[in-house]
């Protein structure tokens, strides 16, 4: 059985352009997707960061999401949903009512957890996938907006930059999910981050462009045993590096 997902992300709920309230616009768009998730029997949807326009968002755009996840959940049962925190997400804040959503069959990952002994916790970056018969089909490196010491540190002779942690990051959590599947089962990932020659929309001023491309992480980044990465940040919807299986949604 083929596993049918939809990317998305940026949602930016509560956002406001120059005093315009976007909330219509919002949820004109949080319809859509419901009506979509039924129209095409998706069994996992992939939010990959900035659900939030701000880290204290407002009552309203919380309620907005949460309603969401409450219909889409209601209208599609068997649905999936992985959500990963962007650079406007509070990743505490996003993460906080994970105890009650995974009766909606919901994971978010907003934070990178830590072993007792302070490792990294791959295996809270790696969620299972389901079909909506719940039979596990692949593994998602749910890998939320890092910054500085969320990412592996480096070995003696090893770059110490961000990106080659990024790149760190995504080695060594594919080598985990990669011995963790069985047969047959796919690994898909999920990121939020700017990726080399990334095209910005036409005056998008809630984009960050880096100068010089510090912080630019290049498709080669993620395995070509990925069978799709879903990122966020960007946007604009483009594939990455020339890659089908690397996009950013818009």
């Amino acid at each position: 059985m083929a596993l049918r997902l939809i990317h998305t992300a940026d949602w930016h709920l509560g956002q406001t352009f120059f005093g315009y309230d976007r909330e219509a616009e919002h949820e004109a768009f949080l319809g859509f997707l419901t009506n979509l998730l039924v129209e095409r029997q998706t069994d996992v949807l992939l939010i990959a960061g900035d659900v939030f326009d701000v880290t204290n968002p407002s009552a309203g755009a919380q309620r907005r999401f949460y309603r969401f996840l409450r219909e889409a959940n209601r209208l599609n049962p068997g649905l999936q949903i992985v959500i990963i925190a962007g650079n406007h997400d509070s990743a505490i804040r996003l993460e906080a009512p994970n105890p009650l959503l995974e009766e909606l069959n919901t994971s978010i990952v907003g934070i990178v957890g830590r072993t007792d002994s302070g490792e990294i916790d791959l295996g809270s970056l790696v969620v299972p996938l389901r079909n909506r018969a719940g039979e596990r089909e692949a593994l998602c490196l749910a890998v939320p907006f890092l910054r500085q010491g969320d990412y592996p540190a480096a070995s003696e002779g090893e770059p110490d930059s961000y990106v080659a942690g990024i790149g760190r990051m995504y080695r060594r959590l594919y080598a985990y999910a990669d011995a963790q599947r069985n047969p047959g089962e796919a690994i898909v990932a999920l990121g939020h981050l700017h990726a080399t020659g990334a095209e910005l929309s036409e005056d998008d001023r809630s984009e960050r462009a880096i100068m010089g491309g510090l912080e630019s992480v290049s498709a080669d980044t993620f395995d070509a045993g990925i069978a799709y990465t879903a990122l966020g940040h960007i946007h604009k919807a483009q594939r990455i590096g020339g890659r089908e299986a690397v996009r950013y949604a818009g």
